[in-house]
């Protein structure tokens, strides 16, 4: 039986727009977007760590190893100053 090519033509196609679509939200995801202040909210702090989960930043948090911006209900963080912070705590673990 001789397999369809307009099929496997359209399956290409398929496969390379869902490809590209792939690319386009991986890249949108490295651009994390911050404000203008240069602040991250929790989620996207705690995947700027490494996949890091929301539940162990906000322990850290609670645990003064990271400094954050509260603004009213919101908790923020400079990507910057948090990881020097940890940084600092890691190497002072060290000692």
């Amino acid at each position: 039986m001789m397999p369809d090519t307009s099929l496997d033509a359209l399956l290409d196609v398929i496969v390379d727009r869902l490809a590209d679509a792939v690319a386009v939200r991986l890249e949108a995801k490295q651009d994390t977007p911050t404000r203008p202040d240069g602040l991250v909210d929790e989620p996207a702090m705690a995947e700027l760590l490494a996949g890091l989960s929301p539940q162990t930043l906000q322990r850290h948090r609670k645990a003064g190893d990271v400094p954050f911006v509260r603004m009213g209900r919101r908790v923020l963080y400079r990507p910057a100053d948090v990881f020097a912070a940890l940084t600092t705590n890691e190497s002072e673990v060290g000692k």
